[in-house]
């Protein structure tokens, strides 16, 4: 699986459905067909930054890297 954000190819699994790039510090939640990008705030909070349809992430039509805001 590659980071949508960065398109690192080795991202961790930190549980049954979240995973964490290393790269852009990105966490990733898939639930269902929706897969949910969060940026990890300096408190540790996490904040939703992007969510898409699994098929258009595995498929992908335009980056996200260019709608992700550092």
């Amino acid at each position: 699986m590659h980071c949508p954000v960065c398109s690192q190819k080795y991202i961790g699994k930190i549980g049954r459905k979240k995973f964490f790039c290393p790269n852009c510090y990105s966490e990733l939640v898939i639930n269902k067909n929706i897969c949910s990008v969060f940026k990890i705030d300096e408190n540790g909070s996490l904040i939703k930054i992007y969510e898409k349809l699994l098929n258009d992430l595995l498929y992908p039509q335009t980056k996200i890297k260019e709608q992700y805001n550092n």
